[in-house]
């Protein structure tokens, strides 16, 4: 290795075990919180009460209920021209249809929602987006599309198992093991090499972030940053081509103890030694912005694992990592999480359940009996059956006297009162009692509006801030397919060009239609050329009910306003003024709809066996539709005339 090399490597070394200092702390506190959101408690007898020792996880709760809210969906995602004048319609739907298409292929919806969920859990959720074109060039995926690739590297990790002397007692099981591997490939259907976007999840204590960044939203200008992937030990060797028995082998839990260290590995019965196969390593591949080369090494090694590279055709951030906060804090990167919010109220709320439970145990009936009672007789009124007369000897005294029943200490609900630990968690989460699906104090239906809007104003934020990072994703994922993907490949997207009959000056004409545009330019022009939307409010859960309700309010305006523009249309009037009305009407009640749809086309209605360009004047449509009904009078004339002389 040239010294220059080796020297970098060591600054890298040096950097990433700051970083791990630095973020120990944060990332000891995320694992807590996936702890405390699952209940379990791993140490306890897996048949016992105690191994969920949750009386109520009201946490995983409200994660559960704040997720459909936020996300439920995948996003519509729109497309416009950069500059008004531009004449790209066409290009921008094909963008559009494209991207919307990648995204659903690369599984955005469930990558999406476990981002969401961790951004709930740890503070911020992580998602990295690339394009796979070859594994040996490609920077790690995780979540690869399908193909012959995967098992490529299977064969050369095979390959060098025979190679190496170290393997000369397993040579004939990794013979038969090579031997149904090339089998496989030969009667498997998929494609060798797989193109597409991709979509991983990184989880939050897996990317190293430079330190020296303050605020949560300066992290695209970090300095750097530094994936860490866990990887078996036989599948790096096959991925990377090298050596890597010196690694060291990565273990999940770092922050813990040395004696429990020690006590889980003597459970693992692992030996000193050179790292086995299914032993997992740690490769870091780091992202460095100064200098736009990206380094991959491992922990333990003394060289690179591939040569340092500059990603040919990223977008316009460097970076392929998006992260998504929960909430934001000022001049500060870790923000708190909802499990930071309301884990001691969920204490303070299942620690007064389970009081009133042990208060209520001690409510059990029973007699108390005086001493001058003989065990004979106890035992027999003990032993009594339901509706049994029980004969008790008093020796001449008082029933009353003898036995009574037992006194227990009378509950007073107010001390058991969690009413105030409901309210401080509405405060917390924003969400009231029909977001729950419970009702705790019946309302009116004024009442359930305004706790609804309440909600909508409380998570409108978090909300907001999905919104805005699904646009970057997807801002991101169609700069990087406008340069990957060719013409060939879009057509097989939105389809061959259409052929169209179409009559013009009274001769017939056959035209193709094009069904895409796609150009190519420079990696500049690209970036400016359109303008990526995400329509707002389109991640939540829709509500049925109310968008029907809406929905049948206003059908009977836009179809008068249509039928009104139908007319104008005809008689070659100007339209527009109703035209703005009903895209304002429209506007208001909903801006994810195109009023472009429900606006009439005189020229598909004047002909109903060619489409007619627009260009062709009304007078035009007028003159085809009175020279059509002349013919067809005349035709019924001669036809008329023709029966008159048969019969004659």
């Amino acid at each position: 290795m040239p010294q220059d090399s080796k020297a970098l490597q060591q600054k890298w070394n040096a950097r990433i075990k700051y970083a791990r200092t630095h973020w120990a702390t944060f990332h000891k506190r995320v694992k807590h919180n996936r702890n405390t959101v699952s209940g379990f408690n791993w140490n306890a007898d897996p048949t016992g009460k105690d191994f969920y020792s949750l009386r109520a996880n009201l946490i995983h709760g409200t994660i559960s209920a704040v997720l459909p809210n936020v996300y439920a969906r995948n996003p519509e995602i729109s497309i416009a021209p950069a500059h008004s004048g531009a004449d790209i319609k066409l290009f921008c739907n094909t963008l559009e249809k494209v991207t919307n298409r990648a995204l659903e292929h690369a599984q955005l919806k469930n990558r999406a929602k476990s981002t969401v969920r961790a951004a709930l859990t740890c503070s911020f959720g992580i998602l990295k987006v690339m394009y796979q074109r070859d594994i040996d060039e490609d920077a790690y995926i995780q979540g690869r599309i399908n193909d012959q690739q995967e098992n490529r590297l299977a064969i050369r990790d095979l390959k060098q198992d025979l190679e190496d002397g170290s393997q000369k007692k397993h040579r004939e099981e990794k013979e038969i093991e090579l031997e149904e591997q090339l089998l496989g490939i030969y009667e498997q259907s998929e494609v060798w090499s797989a193109e597409g976007i991709v979509i991983d999840r990184v989880l939050t204590e897996n990317l190293l972030i430079d330190p020296s960044v303050c605020e949560f939203w300066d992290y695209t200008d970090a300095d750097w940053m530094c994936q860490v992937i866990p990887m078996k030990r036989a599948q790096a060797e096959a991925l990377y081509k090298k050596n890597l028995a010196n690694a060291k082998i990565y273990q999940v839990g770092q922050s813990e103890p040395s004696h429990k260290k020690a006590k889980r590995l003597a459970s693992m019965q692992l030996e000193a030694g050179p790292v086995a196969d299914d032993q997992q390593i740690a490769v870091l591949e780091i992202w460095d912005r100064t200098t736009q080369r990206v380094y991959t090494m491992v922990e333990g090694a003394t060289e690179w694992l591939r040569e340092p590279y500059s990603p040919s055709r990223a977008g316009e951030r460097w970076y392929p990592f998006f992260l998504l906060p929960y909430q934001v804090v000022d001049g500060q990167f870790v923000g708190p999480s909802l499990v930071d919010l309301t884990e001691r109220l969920q204490d303070e709320h299942n620690e007064a359940r389970d009081r009133f439970n042990q208060h209520r145990d001690l409510c059990i009936p029973g007699w108390v009996a005086s001493a001058d009672i003989n065990e004979k007789t106890i035992k027999k009124h003990y032993d009594s059956r339901f509706g049994e007369i029980t004969i008790v000897d008093t020796e001449g005294k008082p029933l009353n006297q003898v036995i009574i029943p037992r006194g227990h200490p009378k509950i007073d609900p107010i001390v058991y009162d969690t009413s105030a630990v409901r309210y401080d968690w509405e405060q917390v989460t924003g969400l009231q009692d029909a977001s729950r699906s419970t009702v705790v104090r019946p309302k009116t239906a004024t009442e359930a509006n305004i706790l609804q809007r309440a909600l909508s104003g409380r998570v409108f934020e978090f909300k907001d801030q999905i919104e805005d990072w699904l646009q970057e994703i997807a801002q991101y994922s169609a700069q990087v397919l406008l340069q990957e993907l060719t013409k060939e490949q879009v057509e097989r997207y939105m389809g061959a060009p259409i052929t169209k009959t179409t009559m013009v000056d009274g001769k017939l004409t056959i035209s193709k239609e094009k069904t895409y545009d796609w150009p190519e330019l420079s990696k500049e022009r690209i970036f400016d050329m359109v303008d990526l939307r995400i329509r707002a409010g389109t991640t939540g859960a829709p509500d049925g009910i109310e968008e029907k309700e809406g929905w049948l309010k206003v059908l009977p305006m836009v179809t008068s306003l249509s039928i009104q523009i139908q007319n104008l249309q005809a008689r070659g009037m100007d339209y527009e003024h109703i035209r703005s009305l009903l895209r304002e009407t429209l506007l208001r009640y909903d801006d994810r709809i195109d009023s472009n749809l429900f606006m009439p086309n005189v020229a598909k209605q004047a002909d109903g066996f060619v489409d007619l360009p627009h260009e062709i004047s009304m007078h035009r449509l007028w003159e085809m539709n009175a020279d059509k009904q002349s013919k067809h009078q005349h035709l019924k004339e001669e036809t008329v005339d023709d029966t008159r002389s048969e019969k004659l």
